[in-house]
């Protein structure tokens, strides 16, 4: 029954559907909430609020069971969402790996999939191999498909504007997945996702203009305004990585010269490490692979993980240009939370460095407190945030 009204959040748009939205929304925002603050934030009477409760609690969509503090009285009773009503998966795919996440309600994780990619391939023939992996996911959890309230997946590298795949849409691939798993379906952007699940699990109580970006094989960033992703509505989460750094820089992909995309992304830094490696600078990836032609991305971080000095000079230098990046769009949109996220964050000291160049370029502009953090859900935060999306995707109004 609990299913089925979560269901209704999404399909039904009644008036008396809505307040009971609100409230479900009111709950799962907070970690728990009273009767008295629930008031308080909705303006609902008394007698109406509790009469929405009641079916909240029929339909085992919360619980009632704590006690908060006294505060002269009777301990109020404090409400909670039930977060095992039901089940959220998220995908993401990229060319290095890719995961599934089951979590529940409150984005917390139950169990993942990491997949190493090989070659590419159809995106019909992945999309086969993440069904196979998310029956067994969910077998290994003993949960059952009917529990799952929908998938969110990301797959931004096929969509980028300057990099168009034609061939297949989003609502091909909804429709594709939705064929084989019987359940809500959504193609959203990883970037977004992150930011939501960044968001939603650690700011939100404290930030008012929220900014993740993303540094992989492409460069990104999404915002979050007063509790609403606002970015990439256009499919152009990539944007990021096309701001101008130096006019006289290298051509990029895009056409333009001189992108964060030519200084920082994976791309550009496997370029470099090879170039380097041509020029016969010493490294111990020559230990690693016999040309430098074979590098890949997991050799690069292999020779970061084994201190090789050149490899973390370059991971130095690509960072000083995020740094630089990222000061730039702060100074634009001035948010007052900024989250680095991506594969390079936890390499070497890629993310102490982005941060203390972007504090040297706003010290001149104190006005500005905007507090810089690494992504604390790590490698799961994508396929994390798009079940998260989806989530949202039935609460909204």
């Amino acid at each position: 029954m609990g299913s089925n009204m979560l269901e209704a959040f999404r399909t039904t748009q009644n008036s008396k559907i809505k307040k009971l939205k609100i409230l479900y929304n009111l709950i799962r925002k907070h970690a728990s909430i009273t009767v008295e603050e629930l008031l308080a934030e909705t303006g609902m009477k008394p007698a109406t609020c509790a009469r929405l409760l009641d079916e909240l609690s029929k339909n085992d969509l919360i619980n009632s069971g704590k006690l908060g503090a006294s505060t002269g009285g009777r301990k109020p009773i404090l409400y909670r969402i039930n977060p095992e009503k039901a089940y959220l998966i998220g995908i993401e795919v990229t060319n290095i790996y890719s995961t599934i996440v089951l979590s529940d309600l409150n984005l917390k994780e139950i169990g993942h999939k990491k997949i190493k990619m090989g070659a590419p391939t159809s995106i019909y023939r992945t999309l086969d191999k993440f069904v196979e992996q998310l029956l067994d996911l969910l077998s290994e959890h003993e949960k059952q498909i009917a529990e799952i309230l929908g998938i969110g997946i990301s797959i931004d590298d096929l969509f980028d504007q300057v990099n168009q795949n034609t061939d297949v849409t989003p609502s091909d691939i909804e429709h594709y997945l939705a064929a084989k798993i019987p359940t809500y379906i959504m193609v959203g952007s990883g970037v977004n996702f992150a930011a939501l699940a960044e968001y939603r699990v650690h700011y939100w109580q404290t930030s008012d203009r929220f900014l993740l970006t993303t540094c992989d094989i492409e460069i990104r960033s999404a915002e979050i305004v007063a509790g609403v992703v606002i970015s990439g509505s256009n499919g152009m989460t990539n944007a990021f990585g096309h701001t101008i750094i130096d006019t006289n820089g290298s051509r990029c992909y895009c056409g333009s010269y001189g992108c964060l995309h030519t200084y920082s992304s994976l791309p550009a830094i496997k370029a470099k490490i090879q170039h380097d490696l041509k020029q016969g600078k010493a490294s111990m990836l020559t230990d690693l692979v016999e040309n430098p032609d074979e590098i890949d991305y997991f050799t690069i971080f292999q020779a970061l993980e084994q201190d090789d000095p050149m490899s973390h000079e370059i991971l130095k230098n690509a960072a000083y240009y995020y740094g630089i990046a990222l000061s730039n769009l702060i100074l634009t949109t001035q948010p007052d939370t900024v989250v680095c996220g991506g594969t390079l964050v936890p390499k070497g000291t890629f993310f102490e460095d982005v941060k203390r160049t972007v504090e040297e370029r706003l010290k001149a502009f104190p006005k500005i407190k905007t507090t810089i953090h690494p992504a604390k859900e790590s490698y799961e935060i994508v396929a994390q945030g798009a079940g998260g999306m989806v989530l949202e995707r039935f609460l909204n109004n």
